[in-house]
């Protein structure tokens, strides 16, 4: 049961502590009401498309990294990867990206720990892509992202060192993984963590290493730093298409208004994609409810934008990035004749399967 899980309970504390703050900090409900009444939600429904088109560009993506698995897909991954994101949305500690794997698993010949393995490298390059965002964010603002930065990190327990190194860790891991695998062997590498892992009880050890033998199926198909830059060069369209999604929703709150230049308000946009989407690294409940809503607000506030203004317009984008993805999920799913709740307990098992399973060949 998830309730007994250590990681739902710390995930939902993440929530409450980053929706209090956010609350406490940000939100007058008599204005933040105003502003929500007074936006343009003209712009809502063009917005969904660069959604749309981003999740377009995550399935291109990961039909690239999945190549050395499965070949040419026999049915549509699309529909795949919209019911991950539904299940991210509706199931916390990211579930999700488990379910999207084993669900490619019934539709295709692949293991879910390979197909997880390619998730995990989708990650990886996703933060490089936002800190890309970031620099570009710096490049071209007069505002002072620096400043920006130091304002949203003051809010860290540990401050800047906490933030970033969060931040970087995966896409470090990963592409240290990466690197290792294309000097060496895959066996080389297994062995590697064979040697590390001695220390644990051999029954935990075999388990350990079924799990990473699995998921470097799945790393390994970016088995040269090339490879890893083609991953990033379709991870850099998904960004500028949810970036243009937020744009959009901005206009409706005029917050173009708040900068003297186009290009300052396109620079806080791209601080906002940078900042709320990179809040995913701390815990929170399903959706990422807390640390999105709290850091995008922070950035356009330390950008000078009002309080209820920013605090409302990071409610609107977040409610538009989880309800389409969430109810196109369910349909996809009733149409296929499944249900969540089936592919949740079918991923438990089958994670149960490859731990108990020895190393893969």
């Amino acid at each position: 049961m998830l309730i007994r899980n250590k990681a739902f309970w710390i995930g939902a504390v993440g929530s409450a502590v980053f929706l209090a703050v956010f609350v406490v900090l940000f939100v007058d409900l008599g204005t933040i009401g105003e502003i929500l009444r007074d936006a343009d939600y003209a712009y809502v429904a063009p917005s969904i498309l660069f959604y749309f088109l981003a999740v377009w560009f995550r399935t291109a993506r990961w039909k690239f990294l999945l190549r050395p698995l499965i070949g040419k897909p026999k049915k549509r991954i699309y529909s795949v990867v919209i019911v991950g994101y539904m299940a991210n949305n509706l199931i916390p500690i990211r579930i999700g990206e488990v379910i999207r794997s084993y669900y490619l698993s019934l539709r295709e010949e692949c293991s879910t720990s390979a197909a997880f393995g390619t998730v995990a490298v989708e990650r990886a390059t996703d933060v490089l892509a936002l800190l890309l965002f970031l620099g570009a964010a710096g490049l071209m603002s007069t505002s002072g992202v620096e400043r920006v930065f130091g304002d949203i990190s003051s809010n860290v327990p540990g401050g800047t060192w906490i933030m970033v190194t969060a931040a970087l860790l995966p896409f470090i891991v990963v592409f240290s993984v990466v690197l290792l695998i294309s000097i060496s062997s895959k066996q080389k590498v297994t062995d590697f963590f064979a040697h590390v892992l001695i220390v644990v009880g051999y029954k935990y050890r075999k388990r350990m290493l079924a799990i990473i033998g699995r998921l470097l199926e799945g790393l390994t198909v970016v088995n040269s730093v090339s490879d890893l830059i083609k991953v990033l060069g379709w991870s850099l369209p998904v960004w500028a298409a949810e970036a243009a999604m937020y744009y959009l929703i901005a206009m409706g709150f005029d917050l173009g208004s708040n900068f003297t230049t186009e290009l300052e308000f396109l620079s806080a946009i791209l601080l906002f994609t940078a900042a709320a989407n990179l809040a995913g690294v701390f815990p929170s409940t399903a959706g990422g409810w807390g640390p999105f809503d709290f850091f995008g607000a922070a950035s356009l506030i330390a950008l000078g934008v009002q309080n209820e203004i920013a605090a409302g317009y990071a409610l609107t984008v977040h409610v538009v990035v989880w309800v389409p993805p969430t109810l196109l999920g369910a349909l996809l799913l009733i149409l296929d004749g499944t249900s969540l709740t089936r592919l949740l307990q079918g991923a438990k098992t089958s994670s149960q399967h490859s731990v108990h399973q020895g190393p893969a060949k």
